[in-house]
């Protein structure tokens, strides 16, 4: 089967698995066929981010670069969503044979459905998605020289595409200049690139993710860190990667699947809401937001498993950090009484990694993003 083939050696740990009824698998060398079935319930990982509660304020209308397999235009949760991208190999990147590009895509930018009983919806549903389709011959990425430098071809051009953040769902072991000159082209032009930390072998290496700058993610299940994950770069941060529910590149229905790969959809969405709603931060300050607001245990920071913790979107979205306080007034003007600059400690943010309560004494984007809560996080 294509799809296994390729999920083999894209060089990705817990390889992109979805779950497909029997008669659903594809035929040796088609693509993967249509999902037929919607969901009718949220699944725990849309559930654990709570992503809408952020809505009220932004929805993430950025440009967001997928570099992995294409991402299908056809895809009816993505229909607006996706740019014409580019194909590494030749012609346009919206189009994908083996469906991962297209999954991570719906977990960052589905829109919602027009059925009210379907309640899938990606963390940023007004995000626009270029998809950077890497030639996937399996001759090819074989040669992980090659797929390095893919890689940094497809950031470069989804910079050149307009994106402000950069979700990468392939994973390189070996180190190449053009890959670190690629994220190091993203930087200068204030992009943020996210990659995941894990790898397929013990001894192997991540890149993008070790690269200065990258956002390393690690995976997380229903029950917390992932078991044994073999890491091939340090976390920065943590987000789900099993038993998530995403779309097909065709038909109407979902489905689930597993893959460490797949948790740079969250982070990448996340950082999506963040650039919309609070434009004049710069990648680099951005990076800094997610992991300042992340929900995380009372440890020493970072947590060798989950990086500086779980990312929270509406945390990212809505807690005033520092340099959010009015400036203090000047000394001389002794008539306005000084503002304290409030204590950023990791014991003062009153985050915790279990269900991701966040404390009243934070200090929230005022009383709208309050209304605009509407449950719990789920733990």
């Amino acid at each position: 089967m294509r799809a296994v083939l390729i999920g083999a050696v894209l060089g990705v740990t817990a390889a992109f698995t979805p779950v497909l009824p029997a008669a659903a698998q594809p035929p040796a060398g088609q693509c993967t066929p249509p999902a037929r079935t919607p969901v009718t319930e949220e699944s725990w990982a849309q559930q654990r981010m709570d992503a809408d509660r952020a809505w009220p304020l932004t929805r993430g209308d950025v440009v967001v670069g997928v570099v992995d397999t294409g991402v299908s235009a056809s895809a009816p949760a993505l229909k607006g969503a996706v740019l014409r991208g580019t194909n590494l190999a030749d012609g346009p990147g919206n189009d994908d044979c083996f469906g991962r590009g297209t999954f991570i895509a719906s977990l960052i930018a589905a829109r919602p459905s027009d059925n009210p009983d379907v309640p899938f919806t990606g963390i940023a549903p007004a995000a626009r998605i270029f998809p950077v389709r890497v030639h996937d011959e399996p001759p090819k990425i074989l040669d992980h020289a090659w797929l390095a430098r893919a890689i940094g071809d497809g950031i470069v051009a989804a910079v050149d595409g307009g994106a402000r953040v950069v979700a990468v769902g392939l994973v390189a072991t070996l180190d190449m200049p053009e890959l670190r000159a690629a994220v190091a082209y993203a930087a200068q032009r204030d992009v943020l690139v996210v990659a995941s930390a894990s790898v397929p072998k013990r001894g192997q290496l991540a890149f993008p993710a070790r690269i200065p700058g990258v956002v390393s993610v690690a995976p997380v299940g229903p029950d917390g860190p992932v078991t044994s994950p073999i890491y091939g770069a340090n976390p920065t941060l943590a987000a789900p990667a099993q038993n998530l529910v995403g779309v097909a590149p065709r038909g109407e229905g979902h489905r689930e699947a597993s893959g460490a790969e797949l948790s740079v959809a969250y982070v990448a969405g996340t950082a999506a809401l963040v650039r919309a709603y609070h434009p004049a931060l710069s990648a680099r300050e951005v990076a800094a937001r997610l992991t300042d607001t992340a929900d995380h245990p009372s440890t020493t920071l970072p947590n060798k498993l989950i990086g500086y913790g779980v990312v929270n979107p509406f945390a990212a979205v809505t807690i005033v950090r520092n340099t959010d306080v009015a400036p203090v007034p000047p000394a001389e003007d002794l008539s306005v009484p000084k503002t304290p600059v409030p204590d950023e400690t990791p014991a003062n943010k009153a985050l915790w990694l279990a269900g991701g309560v966040t404390a009243a004494a934070l200090l929230l984007a005022g009383p709208t993003v309050a209304a605009a809560a509407r449950r719990r996080r789920a733990t």
